[in-house]
């Protein structure tokens, strides 16, 4: 999945996310766990996570903004 097909909203995989966040899948696991004001993931069943796509991009904005926590 690239920048431009990443959903506006909804949801979206874990390896999905990876990719549009130019990060990879363990690094995204890390994040989840350890970074203040990243969106958490919602496991939906043991081998599948989701993100909500609009608080990935919500979040991403805020980091190009400066503003930390969001």
């Amino acid at each position: 999945m690239t920048i431009k097909n990443y959903p506006l909203s909804g949801n979206a995989r874990a390896k999905h996310t990876a990719d549009f966040l130019n990060i990879s899948s363990v690094t995204l696991w890390r994040w989840t766990k350890n970074k203040p004001g990243f969106p958490q993931a919602t496991r939906l069943t043991e081998r599948v996570t989701i993100y909500d796509a609009q608080e990935i991009r919500q979040w991403v904005k805020a980091q190009s903004a400066g503003i930390k926590g969001i």
